[in-house]
């Protein structure tokens, strides 16, 4: 078991480390294979895989100025939510609420995010 992925708190932790560092294998990790990543980026409505939040990753700088801050983590026994708002990503801020689950091995996973930027 990766140390990412034993409580929903790391699998958080690990989602910013994966961000700011543009470590898209690390990413990969903690996204559940089905993940979907729902939300408003500008006027555009996105709904479907992670792909596209990877790829911006690989594409642009993230800059140093990046900040998050995990506001909450919920747990009802197998199942999880976490609240992230995040600044200067990619030049946005965005809120973001993630719902996680654990697997069969113990391990947790995002299965979707829910985001919007301001």
């Amino acid at each position: 078991m990766s140390s990412h992925t034993q409580t929903p708190q790391t699998v958080v932790e690990a989602y910013v480390e994966g961000t700011r560092g543009r470590d898209i294998e690390l990413l990969k990790q903690i996204f559940h294979d089905s993940a979907i990543m729902t939300g408003w980026l500008g006027p555009d409505f996105l709904n479907g895989s992670p792909e596209p939040f990877y790829t911006a990753l690989e594409t642009n700088e993230v800059g140093a100025d990046y900040t998050s801050n995990i506001v909450s983590v919920e747990i009802s026994d197998k199942i999880a939510t976490a609240e992230l708002h995040e600044t200067n990503l990619l030049g946005l801020s965005f809120i973001n609420h993630f719902h996680l689950a654990q697997l069969h091995d113990g391990t947790w996973r995002i299965t979707s995010k829910l985001f919007r930027h301001f």
